[in-house]
Order: structure tokens, then sequence, then C-alpha cells
């Protein structure tokens, strides 16, 4: 069977963060040269050891699921684009500015449609490696506008695309970003590897209960916060997957549902007016609790006891339909817009 492999050049620096640790190898050798017991020769091997170290790590994980790297079976390295945000950055000006605050960025000064990331190619350079030709049948992609994990969805599309790899060959994805996990949904070639160990491409089905095309969806109603997007407030990921799964993909994004456009009491005296509204209404109808909850759902009980409930469009129309009185009470906001921007910042490749 043929294999194809697509790296994270971000592999790099995450490696990088391990040497500059406390207790890490070039940090405790900048100790020794600035005490002149080593030289800069030495910290210069130092430097371009542990590069050598972290490739052959890399080569090591990939042998461990039997991808083995050769003149056919080449490893495909994508690196991150110094105006790759730019795009993103369009939709949202803060889109990765917690990163940018912990490099050292003034918050007011960020925008993420004009800032400019460190080429950590660059690095490598200055240590004597060719980056475009790192290690032996390694190819390197570079794209100055790009993310790497665009980049790498891009390769993914075309290795899917590609004649030549049949319904049992591989396609590997070597990276440590979650959003690279929508492309199981692609393809049920694609495997995907954090560097320590293999994704199983199920873990979304199971751990969130959601099916593979919706997990972009997902994480645009729960946000991202290493990426620095805002989701829908107050909505957590058991909730998210809770909304998915009872209404479905199709019908949250399709705007005649209003499906985003919900419905929620607007102050504490708002909640002591509900319930008093429905008490009234079931004593009126001589039905029980029980039986308004069949009839409207769960949320009656908690509205009767002046419990807060976020409504969804449906479940409020046909309540409110049955008891005009409710209207009065209830307050709508619709995160349709934060929805529909966050797709655009989550999925891969970037769509503008």
């Amino acid at each position: 069977c043929m294999q194809v492999a697509f790296v994270d050049a971000g592999f790099f620096i995450g490696r990088r963060g391990r040497h500059w640790g406390p207790k890490g190898s070039l940090t405790k050798m900048k100790r020794l040269v600035a005490a002149g017991r080593r030289s800069k020769a030495n910290f210069f091997q130092a430097q371009r050891k542990a590069i050598i170290s972290d490739m052959k790590y890399l080569e090591f994980r990939m042998r461990q699921v039997g991808f083995y790297v050769s003149k056919n079976q080449p490893v495909h390295i994508c690196w991150d684009g110094v105006k790759g945000r730019s795009k993103r950055g369009t939709l949202s000006n803060s889109y990765k500015s917690a990163r940018a605050i912990k490099m050292g960025y003034e918050a007011e000064s960020y925008s993420a449609a004009t800032h400019e990331i460190h080429d950590f190619r660059e690095h490598l350079q200055s240590l004597q490696f060719d980056t475009d030709d790192l290690r032996r049948n390694w190819i390197s992609y570079y794209q100055e506008d790009a993310e790497a994990d665009d980049l790498i969805a891009t390769k993914v599309q075309e290795a899917i695309a590609n004649p030549e790899l049949g319904p049992e060959d591989t396609i590997w994805v070597f990276s440590g970003d979650s959003d690279l996990h929508q492309l199981f949904a692609w393809d049920p070639r694609i495997r995907i590897h954090n560097f320590v160990s293999e994704i199983p491409r199920d873990k979304i089905t199971q751990d969130l209960g959601i099916p593979l095309d919706s997990f972009v969806l997902f994480k645009s109603i729960i946000g991202d916060t290493s990426d620095s997007i805002t989701g829908i407030p107050n909505i957590g990921p058991k909730k998210a997957a809770e909304i998915i799964s009872n209404f479905g993909k199709d019908t949250l994004l399709n705007p005649q549902t209003n499906g985003f456009k919900w419905y929620e009491p607007s102050s504490e005296l708002a909640l002591e007016s509900i319930s008093a509204i429905l008490k009234n209404w079931r004593k009126e109808k001589e039905y029980t609790q029980t039986k308004c909850v069949e009839l409207f759902g769960t949320h009656w009980r908690d509205l009767e006891r002046g419990k807060t409930r976020i409504l969804d469009y449906q479940d409020y129309e046909t309540l409110a339909t049955e008891i005009p009185a409710l209207r009065l009470n209830f307050q709508v906001k619709d995160y349709s817009e934060i929805v529909q921007t966050n797709l655009k910042l989550i999925t891969l490749p970037c769509p503008i």
C-alpha cells in the first residue's frame, strides 16, 4: 500500500520549547557559555544537534505507525507563512491575539490582518540548515499568506484527488493542531498523529457524540481560546454537542430555520412573571406538570420553577404561540453572525 505524509512544521517550535525550558539542554548550554565553560562554537553545535535530534524523533514516531521515509515515500513539511494570519485577520482582528500578547505584543496595537510572525526557517538557516532540503527525502512547502494547517489541508485535498492513491492507501497528517481533525470527514484514508500518538478517527463521534462532518460547526459554536476565537456565550462542549445532535448541522446552518436565534428570560422579574403565567395556564387547562413537559419539553419544568432556560427558535415559538403573554418576558439573541464568522475562521483551508 502507498502512504503519503504531511507534517505541520510547528513541530519544531514545540520541540524548541523543550530545549529552552528550565531544564532544557540548550538552557543548560547557554549557562555554561555564560560561565566560560563552553564556547560559542559549542553552543552553535548544540543547537544543530537539537534540531537533528528533533528530525530523528519525528521519523521515529513515523516508523512506529508504519510510515518509512524513502525516495518513493517522502515527507511533506508545511511551514507557517509570515503573513499567514492576514486572511483570517480580515474577519477577526483579534485572531490569535492571545499568542501575540504572550510574545510581548501590546493588545491595543495588535492586528491579525497586518501582523507578521517570525519565519522560523530563518532560525534554521542561521544554523546552516537548508530549509528546502532539511533531511533526505523531506520536501518543504511555504506560502507567505497561508498558515501551515491551510497548506496541509490543500495538500491533503490534492492527495485525495490523486488517482494513484487507492482505497487501501493512507494519507498521514502529523500535527498537534486539533483544527486538522476536521480532515477526518474528508476521506476514510486520512489518519492523524499528534507527534506522540495517533488520534482515533472515532474520537469525535464517541467523545462528543456528533458526526465527523459537524466538527467545524462544533468548534464554531464553542469557540477556540487558543486562537482567540470567541464562541456563543455560556455554551460549552456538552451543550454544543447536544444542540448539534438534536437539530443536525443542516438545520442549524439553514437561515430559514433560525438555528442560532435563541430566546431567554429578559430579567429576574421576567422569570417570576413567566413562572406565574405557566402555572396559571396549566391550572386553567387542568394539566399536570408532567403533561406540560410532554407537550412542550423539559424547559417547561425549569421555567415554571423560576429557573432560567435558553430556548431555541422552535421551542420558543411553540410555547409563545400557545401562551402569547410569554412573549413580553423573553429577549431574543441571534448568534448566527458569530457562528458564520467562526466557520470561516476554523474551516481549512481558509475559504477567503
